[in-house]
């Protein structure tokens, strides 16, 4: 034999590839062996293929499917200059993907843990806490109650950021009323329900009336937490409300209500701890 052959095993090792995927390269035709020993059926590959080889390996290294990698390598290396284009808009995209999906970690990180911290509130109790600015995107809302089911109006918000903005809805949503002193959980309208977006992000289409970007100052929020039940919704609205008329404190701008799941299966029972929120008017 040649000694400018080499085994399977010796190509194998040599150039950090299993023996498993080259036998897979051969039988679908993508990197043949230069020679096959008719009685020991062993296969032989020549020094030169070395290089080709390593063509395939970097081109697999970009995700390249196997299919379009036996089409590329049949073409000479300047048909190659628009795939490698095209791939660099792909890996771009993918790098904003995955820069999104990290923020969205670290957005889902800091909502957990204040979810374990709203958690270990005494429920129905009111209290006061710092709440950090907040970029959100508001659906108008007209006839929808505490009694009402928010989801399907969520779907407003979440195609304008799938399908438009190229991104996945965060998996928590709050809506939006005035605080007045309400005797019936029917009186209590939404005037908008929201999520909440990711830094601060510049939406690729302008905002709808019905579908609004805001930014929610930080500061001091009066608040109340409780899990969340309908039949009891506003005894614990009433405990908010009458507390913060009893301390004559100011507020500003509309009560925040916030539901956050305890459980993520949808094949148990809702189970959400829910917040009312208001800023506490600074002194000027």
């Amino acid at each position: 034999m040649n000694k400018q052959m080499y085994s399977i095993g010796e190509v194998a090792e040599l150039n950090n590839i299993s023996i498993q995927t080259l036998r897979y390269y051969d039988k679908i035709g993508l990197f043949a062996p230069a020679f096959i020993d008719p009685v020991s059926n062993y296969r032989y590959y020549h020094e030169k293929q070395f290089f080709y080889l390593d063509i395939i390996k970097y081109l697999k290294y970009i995700d390249t499917p196997l299919s379009q990698i036996k089409e590329l390598i049949t073409q000479d290396a300047v048909q190659m200059l628009p795939f490698l284009e095209e791939q660099a808009h792909i890996m771009d995209k993918k790098i904003s993907q995955l820069q999104e999906a990290k923020k969205m970690i670290h957005h889902r990180y800091l909502q957990i843990k204040e979810q374990n911290s709203l958690a270990n509130r005494p429920q129905g109790q009111v209290y006061t806490r710092f709440v950090e600015e907040q970029n959100q995107l508001h659906l108008s809302t007209t006839d929808l109650t505490p009694r009402g089911n928010p989801d399907v109006y969520m779907r407003d918000l979440a195609n304008l950021l799938e399908t438009k903005e190229d991104r996945v809805v965060g998996n928590f949503y709050g809506c939006v009323y005035e605080l007045k002193d309400y005797q019936d959980t029917d009186q209590i309208v939404y005037s908008s329900i929201y999520t909440s977006l990711i830094g601060d992000e510049q939406l690729s289409d302008k905002p709808t009336p019905e579908i609004t970007k805001k930014h929610i100052p930080k500061g001091i929020y009066v608040c109340i937490c409780f899990k969340w039940s309908v039949s009891q919704y506003l005894q614990y609205y009433k405990t908010f409300y009458e507390y913060i008329i009893n301390n004559n404190m100011l507020t500003e701008g509309p009560v925040y209500e916030v539901s956050l799941p305890n459980r993520y299966s949808s094949y148990e029972e809702d189970d959400f701890i829910t917040e009312l929120r208001i800023k506490v008017k600074e002194n000027d």
